[in-house]
């Protein structure tokens, strides 16, 4: 999700533009180009409200039309688009039908003619590039799958999957999906604790992990940290390991074997039957975390997830045959399977890129754009806050065939939109702000090629998501600040959590009876109804666009002995968007010092290094409400020296002076 925050200070100040400089509009060539504006003219719509309009008033028939023009193959037609839309959060999309998604993703273009096509290309940190056509992919696809069966995965079988973004991590997502298993995708930062998390909640029966990992010239070991997780993850009775070609290292791994076994099997070779699935069967379980509790995980299907990620990657992203498009980001998180699965389900190459983007200089990334022929290219707000850092006056770089930029997952500040825009694209390339998330498959809130782009906004609610803004009653909300909700489902929302289908219910559709409730705050302002995302109306972190949830820093942080209770929250950070900030109520008489080191490495070591606190900081008391729950909206406020006016909820308002004598 993208917000905008106040802009920062320093060198890239220089890249600041009046905001009306900052607006692209799409000409004559860009509007022809445009596959927004094409499904517009296909589906009937005089502009963009109307396209809205006949979503709204019938979803069914909309769903049908995005279907037909994506044209995928269905191994069994559905008896109807959707069912039970009186009650959304059982709603269930093209029930009936049979289909998968691999299949789609690649044979069909092999079916098509285009077997020659490239389908994948890479690049990692040493410069070395591999490329795949559509027939090569499929038959690497084909070696993945015999591989997992061969280790006795069966349709329904969870695998794990806490890759860099390689060819390998592009294949298993393939391989799974073609002889119906389901991926377990893991950020390839956490620590063991979170892995272990993962792989124990969705019972894992393997995991496909690298070995080794390479940033910025280093080749570090893996191994002790995928043994450490693997203690808690008793289901994993296979691990395939990427990338570590010694086979005498240690600690040796439950059921070890290496990548290049598993996709050279006994047996007969040639391709794979695609396994013929229901449309509901689950594509993937993505674990994002919420305030409380254990992760959630966000089960979505295959025909679900297909249509939705494939019509983003065509409608907002505009990519289709002849492009290539890329996303900078990890397996672990959902514009991965977006990009790469949506992607080639749109007719697109995809390209990956595993390493450092600033190395050996902040170049690197406009060179590998250039070098691979990448015509999309999606970025973190937080990864062009560090390059306009390093190089704040760098001069256009050659882009080659680049024609749009993308952006998801965290706040934008205006400098380093500006950075991007004007001084990296020269004004001329469009920059897709994209919210919506791991729940919905995709974009709620998006730009399009066919539409204005003001920085730091959208254009607005994308087609089929019925989005609107609440006020606190749920009443609509035209103009102004509120709730971001949704009126009707749409397919790529989830079929339910894993294990856990009654918090499905609870989290997003029980505050207001048939309405989804998303958690954003979001605004709608001037005369061209511009809708911004103002920031979490929850109090799930959001760092360099990763999403944990407070109860899992702070169960870290509690399983020290002298940690009696403690609040994690978002603080604000010029680099990462937002850090995290710890707050410790301690046993009396024990030292500080100690106890925030342990803290600080706990954490680092359970979740890694990229959600390494800012702070730790350690308080007499925690403010709480009368039922015992802390509050920390108002932790947050006092710590960055906001005025905190209502407090009459609290049972001890006299926390609130422990947090500023900690600030």
């Amino acid at each position: 999700m993208t917000s905008i925050q106040p802009g920062s200070t320093g060198p890239a100040d220089r890249a600041r533009s009046d905001e009306a400089d900052l607006v692209w509009c799409p000409g004559p060539a860009e509007l022809a180009r445009s596959r927004a504006e094409r499904f517009r003219v296909h589906a009937g719509a005089s502009d963009p409200a109307g396209l809205n309009d006949i979503a709204r008033d019938d979803p069914a028939a909309f769903w049908a039309t995005v279907t037909a023009w994506l044209g995928f193959s269905w191994q069994r037609k559905a008896d109807a688009v959707l069912d039970q839309l009186a009650e959304p959060h059982t709603t269930r999309w093209f029930p009936g039908g049979r289909f998968n998604l691999a299949d789609n993703a690649v044979r069909r273009w092999v079916r098509e003619g285009r077997g020659d096509d490239v389908a994948l290309v890479s690049e990692d940190e040493s410069g070395e590039r591999t490329s795949h056509t559509f027939i090569e992919l499929s038959e690497l696809v084909d070696r993945v799958a015999r591989g997992l069966r061969a280790v006795g995965v069966e349709p329904g079988d969870r695998v794990g999957m806490q890759l860099g973004m390689t060819v390998e991590a592009v294949a298993v997502q393939l391989g799974c999906a073609l002889i119906g298993a389901v991926l377990v995708p893991v950020f390839s930062g956490f620590g063991s604790g979170a892995v272990a998390e993962r792989l124990r909640l969705s019972g894992a029966v393997v995991h496909i992990v690298s070995g080794v990992t390479v940033r910025r010239g280093r080749t570090l070991s893996l191994r002790q940290r995928t043994a450490d997780a693997l203690e808690a993850a008793h289901s994993v009775r296979t691990t395939v390991v990427v990338g570590d070609l010694d086979d005498t290292a240690s600690p040796r791994l439950r059921g070890e074997i290496s990548w290049q076994q598993l996709i050279t099997p006994e047996g007969p070779a040639g391709p794979v039957e695609a396994a013929e699935l229901p449309a509901d069967h689950p594509l993937l379980i993505a674990y994002t975390s919420g305030t409380t509790g254990a992760p959630k995980g966000v089960v979505l299907s295959q025909a679900g997830f297909a249509v939705k990620a494939a019509f983003d990657a065509a409608f907002c992203f505009d990519i289709g045959p002849g492009d290539l498009a890329c996303w900078i980001t990890d397996p672990g998180w959902i514009m991965c399977p977006i990009t790469v699965l949506g992607g080639l389900l749109a007719g697109s190459a995809v390209g990956v890129y595993s390493g450092s983007v600033d190395h050996p200089d902040a170049g690197r990334l406009w060179r590998v754009v250039h070098g691979l022929g990448i015509t999309m290219l999606g970025v973190s707000p937080t990864m062009v806050r560090i390059l306009a850092a390093a190089d704040p006056d760098l001069a256009a770089p050659e882009l080659g065939r680049l024609r749009v930029f993308a952006s998801s997952g965290e706040p934008w500040t205006p400098d380093a939109y500006a950075w991007l825009f004007a001084t990296i694209g020269c004004r001329e390339i469009p920059i897709i702000n994209y919210s919506g998330g791991t729940e919905v498959s995709g974009a709620i809130l998006s730009n399009t090629t066919s539409q204005p782009i003001h920085p730091c906004g959208f254009a607005g609610p994308l087609p089929g998501m019925a989005a609107e803004i609440a006020d606190e009653q749920g009443h609509p909300v035209h103009h102004g600040v509120g709730e971001l909700v949704l009126r009707t489902p749409s397919p790529g929302m989830p079929t339910t959590f894993w294990a856990e289908p009654e918090r499905y219910r609870r989290t997003y559709w029980d505050r207001w009876p048939g309405t989804w409730v998303h958690g954003d705050s979001v605004e709608v302002s001037g005369p061209e109804a511009v809708w911004y995302i103002r920031g979490r109306s929850d109090d799930t972190l959001k760092v360099a666009g990763k999403r944990v949830g407070p109860a899992e820093v702070e169960g870290i942080a509690n399983s020290l002995d002298v940690v009696l209770e403690s609040a994690a929250v978002g603080v604000p950070d010029d680099v990462k968007g937002e850090a995290i900030a710890v707050f410790l109520r301690l046993a009396p008489g024990t030292a500080e010092e100690p106890v925030r080191t342990a803290v600080r490495g706990r954490i680092v070591d359970n979740l890694g290094k990229p959600l390494k606190p800012k702070a730790v900081l350690v308080v007499d008391q925690l403010p709480r409400t009368r039922s015992g729950k802390i509050m920390r909206r108002v932790v947050r406020a006092v710590y960055l020296g906001q005025e905190v006016t209502n407090v009459s909820a609290l049972e001890n308002a006299d926390a609130l002076e422990s947090i500023r004598e900690a600030r």
